[in-house]
């Protein structure tokens, strides 16, 4: 969690766990926020709930402490009480501390997307698609989207068992699925490179979130990507063959998600594919995992070609 001086500058995306006995595990003075690369001692990140737990122990404590000095000035015994005198005339005292309050262990949130850090070894947990390695301060971008597109090839496999116990459709179902996450995938990748690259150059929220509104969801259509990359940074991808590929599939996704899955004119018209109107689009398990290796190979010249390393103090 990052100190509160820093919340704002990473507003939305400001929680991560980091695995004790991994990393850096001695001498480290200093740790990074995986999102924004804020760099600070290792114990200034720390969440709300992490503080008031801690604070609500300190206090308990304390508590404890003043009871016993109480119990110990007073000469009282395990019992709580002292008995003064004798005879005719004595007196007794006690003392009953109050009830302690229970100390509430610090709510965690759960954070689902697990990675290993390749320069230090730490293992961390993160919302979405983090940039940094809390240790080391290292671009571990392109480590979260294999470990994005692994999960979807895993499921890719998990289809011939799927098909056996569920069926045809449900196996089909599970394709689509996984050719949807491709383009998911691609487009919020490239969302993130495209919002690093405007902070590296300068540009305020209110500009980023213009240039969003521009872009919309051209990162779902290859050619739109293009076209954007283009236009926002006089990037050109070229004209490698993997890019037309990449369409080809990525335009399976319009029957999928807007057809169930039966083919169209739009899509035919828009793919050039030898497909027939009304029948059902062709997806097969080997072309996503070639779709799968070609997606990670399109973002990883994105990233290289708009992002820079950062400097020795931030991002």
């Amino acid at each position: 969690m990052l100190p509160d001086s820093v919340q704002m500058r990473a507003a939305r995306l400001v929680y991560f766990k980091v695995k004790s006995g991994t990393g850096i595990t001695e001498g480290q003075d200093t740790a990074y926020c995986p999102y924004c690369r804020h760099c600070s001692e290792p114990s200034d990140f720390r969440t709300k709930e992490q503080v008031r737990y801690a604070r609500e122990l300190v206090v308990r404590e304390a508590r404890k402490g003043v009871e016993r000095m109480i119990t110990d000035a007073l000469g009282l015994g395990p019992s709580g009480k002292r008995k003064l005198g004798g005879g005719f005339i004595s007196m007794e005292l006690s003392y009953k501390p109050g009830t302690l309050a229970p100390v509430r262990r610090p709510f965690e949130d759960e954070v689902r997307r697990d990675v290993i850090c390749p320069h230090c070894t730490l293992e961390q947990t993160v919302f979405g698609l983090a940039t940094w390695c809390a240790d080391c301060g290292e671009d571990i971008f392109m480590v979260h989207v294999a470990a994005e597109l692994a999960v979807t090839r895993r499921m890719v496999d998990d289809v011939p068992r799927r098909l056996e116990s569920l069926g045809k459709r449900v196996a089909a179902k599970d394709l689509e699925n996984c050719l949807e996450d491709a383009v998911s995938i691609f487009e919020a990748s490239t969302k993130a490179i495209v919002r690093r690259a405007f902070i590296q150059r300068g540009e305020t929220e209110e500009q980023i979130d213009a240039h969003f509104k521009k872009v919309g969801n051209s990162f779902q259509s290859i050619q739109r990507t293009k076209a954007q990359l283009k236009a926002l940074f006089g990037f050109d991808l070229g004209q490698d063959s993997m890019w037309n590929d990449l369409a080809r599939s990525f335009e399976k996704r319009h029957p999928v998600t807007h057809n169930l899955g039966v083919i169209d004119r739009k899509y035919l018209e828009r793919a050039q594919e030898a497909e027939r109107e009304g029948r059902e689009v062709a997806i097969i398990g080997s072309d996503i995992e070639s779709l799968l290796v070609i997606v990670k190979e399109a973002l990883a010249l994105i990233h290289a070609g708009l992002v820079r390393k950062p400097s020795s103090n931030g991002g």
